[in-house]
């Protein structure tokens, strides 16, 4: 049984759920899809969700519309001018924003957009880092998840189809199987991340050929 695309995942929970045809499984096989990718998107932030966008201002506003996949922010950057200047990131609505047009020094997300302190007075470039959503659909058939590891996919779908059709105990043995699923892809992604050297602030590092005993 192919699973690779968001089809056959949909094809897969009625499979293993037993039920094909079922209408209460088949007919909700797209929600089913959907409250698993709620859970993973809290629980799994993987390296590989974490990516850079382009954004636009527009002369005279001050919001930049959020990429459709948008789930976490990190940092937005200014690039007009040839290089990459990070903005300050504050807390809309407990600062008082500026009326006047000038360049973006600070920003905040606000609902589906990014606040930025000031009005923009030309058509500002940003970069945007942030961490993207799981979501399949019809358009978006696969991503790195259901490729690398369908087998979680398919037992969280397979719970929330279980909670559906009210069978708490099988639930609840899925439940387990999830979580420890998640645990340790989760630590494999972590190991990834440790490679990178740790990175120390030069005014922290002291002076050359300092001594713990003569100073």
């Amino acid at each position: 049984m192919a699973l690779g695309t968001y089809s056959q995942l949909k094809t897969a929970i009625e499979t293993w759920m037993a039920r094909s045809g079922d209408t209460e499984i088949s007919g909700n096989s797209a929600d089913l899809v959907t409250l698993a990718e709620d859970r993973l998107n809290r629980d799994l932030p993987l390296r590989v969700n974490y990516t850079d966008g382009v954004l636009t201002g527009t002369a005279g506003l001050r919001t930049l519309t959020l990429p459709s996949d948008f789930y976490e922010p990190v940092a937005l950057w200014l690039t007009t001018f040839g290089t990459r200047d990070m903005l300050t990131p504050y807390i809309p609505g407990n600062v008082e924003a500026d009326t006047t047009s000038g360049t973006p020094q600070a920003w905040g997300v606000n609902g589906t957009n990014i606040d930025l302190d000031v009005l923009c007075d030309q058509a500002h470039t940003f970069l945007f880092r942030y961490r993207k959503s799981f979501a399949l659909s019809d358009s978006a058939t696969t991503n790195w998840l259901l490729t690398n590891h369908p087998a979680l996919y398919l037992q969280a779908c397979l719970f929330e189809a279980e909670m559906l059709a009210k069978d708490f105990e099988a639930a609840a043995v899925r439940n387990q199987i999830v979580e420890s699923m998640i645990e340790k892809i989760a630590w494999k992604d972590a190991r990834s991340l440790a490679l990178a050297p740790l990175m120390i602030d030069p005014a922290l590092a002291g002076y050359d050929g300092f001594n713990i005993n003569t100073g």
